[in-house]
């Protein structure tokens, strides 16, 4: 049993907070005239399941690549800003 607090890679993505990660896929996306960038990241610190979301274009680079490092703002879970690292 450790004694050790928690670590950042056992932090709950509820709290607000900013990661890193790397880009595994996006794409651009419009919904009822709304601009989207659906995307996958890996994260730095949480192992290998990617997080996915669709960002508001205007919170996003709309021409993201797979492997671009990238830092993705979170707010109770929800990917709300990228922006490349």
């Amino acid at each position: 049993m450790s004694t050790r607090g928690p670590t950042l890679s056992a932090m709950s993505l509820l709290l607000p907070q900013t990661r890193t990660g790397t880009v595994q896929s996006s794409r651009l996306l419009d919904i009822h005239g709304d601009r989207y960038v659906e995307v996958a990241l890996a994260l730095d610190d949480s192992g290998t399941t990617p997080v996915t979301g669709r960002v508001s274009a205007t919170e996003c680079p709309a021409d993201l690549t797979p492997g671009e490092r990238v830092r993705a703002s979170f707010t109770m879970g929800v990917i709300t800003r990228i922006v490349r690292d």
